[in-house]
């Protein structure tokens, strides 16, 4: 069966000299691999369209079990990653996670977009690394299954707040009083934050955060796609805010990424 996708090449894989195993994601049928003979010359004429981070449109043979590429025609290159070591090592990172996301001959429509605009905003520059990848951290956490509650206090249901104590491993979070209560947290957790604790001055999986943080992921989380990058943090809030949607996928998604650690090497 032949038909035409568009997809984002998310990882590639050498196959002898000249032939590539692609892993595209798509919004009709997840994370597929498709197999380009030739690909990988550079007077290919499919040479273009299957790097890396390309979005590209696929003429494709479907069998049981493979996709052959026949034809591809670029539609964005997203050239300007590639700017700087730190672009590439953070869209890298972002290719990974959305790769353990998707899922095959599942519809990833949302997870496609929500690459796509990352790529977007890393290429034109227009907000800071840190928040790109906060936002695709929390964003792609809840597409996988993991959205956090972050709606009212998991204790009292207040939701008006000067401090957040959000819980990283359950997704909620309690008002400064419920946490103080709660039986399982001592009077060392329960302590405010002070400047050489950090955002976890327990060792554990407990974040104290502030108002604008935590405003910032709950609009990461319940914005519409279109709107998602459109908000600023700056200096310690939108490190706190960085810190906590790592922490939030990685506790989820149970798994260190070495295109992480990759790209904290390089992000300065």
């Amino acid at each position: 069966m032949v038909e035409t996708v568009k997809g984002i090449v998310l990882r590639e894989t050498p196959i002898a000299d000249y032939d590539k195993i692609m892993t595209v994601l798509t919004a009709e049928y997840g994370k597929i691999a498709v197999y380009a003979r030739g690909a990988k010359r550079l007077k290919s004429p499919l040479f273009t369209a299957t790097q890396l981070f390309t979005y590209g449109e696929f003429t494709v043979s479907r069998t049981k079990t493979t996709y052959y590429l026949r034809t591809g025609e670029l539609i964005e290159s997203f050239y300007h990653i590639r700017d700087t070591l730190a672009g590439a090592a953070l869209a890298a990172y972002i290719a990974d996670v959305a790769a353990d996301v998707a899922i095959e001959d599942e519809p990833s429509s949302e997870l496609m977009r929500l690459v796509l605009n990352s790529f977007h905003v890393i290429a034109t520059k227009k907000k800071p690394m840190a928040l790109v990848k906060g936002v695709f951290e929390l964003r792609a956490a809840a597409i996988a299954g993991f959205m956090p509650n972050l709606v009212a206090c998991d204790g009292c249901g207040n939701s008006d707040l000067d401090v957040f104590y959000f819980d990283v491993s359950s997704g909620t979070f309690r008002c400064e009083d419920c946490y103080r209560v709660s039986a399982m947290l001592s009077e060392r957790f329960a302590e405010r934050r002070n400047e050489n604790e950090g955002i976890y001055p327990t060792g554990q999986l407990i974040a104290i955060l502030s108002a604008s943080v935590f405003a910032a992921m709950r609009y990461a989380i319940y914005s519409k796609p279109e709107r998602l990058f459109s908000f600023e943090l700056k200096d310690d809030a939108l490190s706190d805010f960085a810190s906590v949607a790592e922490k939030y996928i990685t506790c989820h998604m149970e798994k260190n990424y070495a295109t992480l650690e990759f790209y904290h090497t390089v992000k300065d």
